[in-house]
């Protein structure tokens, strides 16, 4: 039931890696043609294998979700695959996920299940195994697989009025997290040109970090057989899946819509944005948003909320260009300065680099704005080419978007003993379509108790308030793309920006 949600998490913010072909002897087989915007742009394939692991048999399902989008003229292939392990009991044994970080560049997440605890880590033969990133996780006793879970309705003989909750891990954002299931009602639903009985069913996840996942509706027919999942994936638009033969679900795509840029169009431009000291804007959102004040980043000094309601707000951001004359007694978490799987500075082309660009300066805020200028300097931007590479990719290609910058900026930073995080949100752009808000990363460093922000896309040694940061994180020990969460929230809200004030 969690297909488009969890599609969500892994398209909305990166390209994931194809399947692996399955493993055993295949036992069940199913294909969907996927539709965006009611064009067929690609397939969903289940796979179920079972396979012997001593006297135990092992199922094994793989979800490959496949996809063709057209952005600006050009057309990119896009893959999510994930799956679990289990018994035929319905007993979880581990699980699995590939995704793409860059070219030549992927993160596999594998985990197995000892004694109620799933034990997972990053499977990356260039890492030492103790320097892995690993976690355990304990598992509730009422955890259910991703074929209970397939089965669920039909096991209940669900009706109309029906709520289900239940518990499952999700390799996508690497979590137990608690799934409800509304069943409505049977509906007359057109489909291939014939109206068919269909049951809806509305499943709702919970919560990630605070980001409520999108929901998605299915229609199962009077056997519970499942016929059609209809869901929004942001950035891409709604995603319709329909259960087919494997030879409709491979046949041609049909002619897409060009999805063209994600930005936040503003009402007017703004002069020398980036040299200002203060830029006031008023948001509207598209509904009601719940916490609408928690949609952006507050509390550090930069930015800060008023007039909020459920449907809009104004959001004030100033610039914050130097340190404190002395040190605050605010102390940094080691966080900021451990070296981890994506801002790894540890690695010796990172500190190479590093040292390069710093040379024999001492301070700090001075050796964080010289690995800005570096970056700037050295690195090649490239678009669409890397979805999240890290930072020690990123150091031998000197190449990518935002991301890499920021990665990269990150880490040489730590390297250098200088705090770091990397700061997500929009920076002010214009281009033939007018002034607007560009979904961005870039740099902050923690000197003198203050956090800085600097943009190695700019290299202009420091932000002003054409930047709307919408988060931040350290990166610590993190697994999976959930700090990017706060930023599908926000495009889900569909904002409209208008520029009040300008000093």
């Amino acid at each position: 039931m969690r297909v488009v949600w969890v599609c969500g998490v892994l398209l909305g913010l990166a390209a994931c890696a194809p399947a692996a072909e399955p493993v055993g002897k295949l036992v069940r087989e199913y294909w969907d043609a996927a539709f965006l915007g009611g064009e067929k742009a690609g397939y969903y394939h289940t796979t179920v294998t079972e396979s012997k692991r001593g006297e135990q048999t092992v199922l094994r399902i793989t979800r490959e979700l496949r996809l063709t989008v057209k952005r600006f003229g050009d057309l990119a292939t896009v893959r999510a695959a994930s799956g679990d392990e289990e018994t035929p009991g319905g007993k979880l044994l581990g699980v699995f996920m590939t995704m793409d970080l860059a070219r030549n560049q992927q993160i596999k997440l594998v985990g197995s299940v000892v004694n109620g605890v799933l034990n997972d880590s990053i499977d990356d033969p260039n890492i030492p195994k103790e320097k892995q990133v690993r976690r355990e996780i304990p598992l509730p006793e009422d955890l259910i697989t991703y074929l209970t879970e397939d089965a669920l309705l039909k096991e209940r003989k669900a009706k109309p009025g029906d709520r289900l909750t239940y518990r499952l891990f999700e390799p996508s954002v690497n979590n137990v997290i608690r799934v409800q299931v509304d069943v409505k009602g049977y509906e007359q639903v057109p489909l291939d040109g014939v109206s068919r009985k269909l049951l809806r069913v509305l499943v709702k996840p919970q919560k990630i970090e605070g980001v409520q996942l999108p929901s998605t509706t299915l229609w199962y027919d009077e056997e519970y057989r499942l016929v059609m999942t209809e869901g929004e994936i942001p950035g891409l638009g709604e995603l319709t899946l329909h259960r087919t033969s494997r030879e409709k679900a491979l046949a041609p795509n049909g002619k897409l819509r060009d999805l063209g840029d994600q930005s936040i169009v503003l009402n007017r431009p703004i002069a020398d944005a980036h040299s200002r000291g203060k830029i006031v804007y008023r948001v509207t959102f598209a509904k009601e948003i719940e916490d609408a004040e928690k949609l952006f980043s507050v509390g550090d000094g930069r930015q800060s909320v008023r007039a909020v309601t459920p449907r809009g707000l104004e959001l004030v951001i100033n610039a914050v260009r130097t340190p404190p004359g002395e040190a605050g007694n605010q102390l940094v978490p080691k966080e900021y300065l451990e070296s981890n799987f994506f801002i790894n500075s540890a690695d010796e082309k990172v500190q190479e680099l590093a040292e390069k660009a710093v040379g024999k300066l001492m301070d700090p805020w001075e050796k964080a704005q010289a690995i800005e200028r570096w970056v700037k300097a050295n690195m090649q931007g490239v678009a669409f080419t890397e979805a999240m590479a890290t930072a020690d990719h990123v150091a031998r290609t000197l190449k990518g978007d935002c991301t890499e910058y920021a990665m990269l900026a990150a880490a040489m930073c730590r390297a250098q003993g200088v705090p770091s995080r990397t700061a997500i949100g929009a920076v002010y752009v214009v281009d033939r379509q007018g002034a607007k808000l560009a979904f961005h990363m870039w740099t902050e460093v923690f000197v003198r108790g203050q956090w800085l922000a600097l943009d190695a896309t700019m290299g202009r040694g420091s932000v002003g308030p054409a930047h709307v940061k919408i988060t931040d994180h350290s990166w610590h020990d993190v697994r999976s793309f959930t700090p990017l969460l706060p930023v599908m929230r926000v495009m889900m809200a569909k904002p409209k920006m208008e520029v009040l004030k300008v000093e």
